[in-house]
């Protein structure tokens, strides 16, 4: 029984720490494009812990350089600029070395979009695609039989659209409620056992 309750701790504390969390960015988010340059979007949508990946933060790399994480629970993007020609685009755990990888050509001048999501088949079908709220097709490329994680490429028209509508949402961050002050949805004058 001692085993139990000591694991429902370690999953409550990993909870917390993961609603704790944020994304973060390791490049400039907010500069111009330089017009030699192209500009690539990653982005993950806002979801539960239900999702495929879970709790686990999407770190993302370009040519072996950790550009920044997405963290779950919110609908953040974060940008990469680079000049054009092959790169190696991976996402993993944070923490973890491998993931998913996947080459890309990157034209110079245009933008680039690709979506973080679950592991799926590279041959399902669009409709198993809108269902699970995806909008791009599965990247063909290499990964460990552990990641949660793969990449979508969306083509240039979708991609704007998708962080044009992120660009207008408040931030989706899954907050937990707080003891002092939230109450329960469904119950507005009760508040959460603590």
């Amino acid at each position: 029984m001692r085993r139990f309750y000591q694991g429902a701790m370690a999953c409550g504390l990993l909870l917390l720490l993961g609603a704790c969390a944020k994304t973060t960015a390791f490049e400039p988010q907010d500069q111009t494009l330089d017009a030699r340059l192209s500009r690539i979007y990653f982005f993950r949508k806002a979801g539960t812990v239900a999702d495929a990946g879970g709790i686990a933060t999407a770190e993302v790399r370009v040519d072996g350089k950790v550009i920044g994480s997405l963290v779950p629970g919110t609908t953040l993007y974060i940008i990469a600029d680079r000049a054009q020609g092959p790169h190696k685009l991976t996402v993993h755990r944070a923490g973890e070395s491998a993931g998913f990888e996947a080459d890309a050509q990157i034209e110079d001048a245009t933008s680039h979009y690709f979506e973080i999501g679950p592991v799926v088949d590279a041959n399902i079908d669009q409709a198993k695609l809108d269902a699970m709220g995806l909008k791009g097709r599965p990247m063909p490329g290499r990964f460990v039989a552990s990641t949660p994680f793969m990449l979508y490429a969306l083509d240039p028209i979708a991609g704007a659209g998708v962080i044009t509508r992120l660009k207008s949402e408040p931030s989706l961050r899954l907050e937990p409620p707080s003891c002092e002050t939230s109450p329960l949805p469904n119950a507005p004058n009760q508040l959460p056992e603590c």
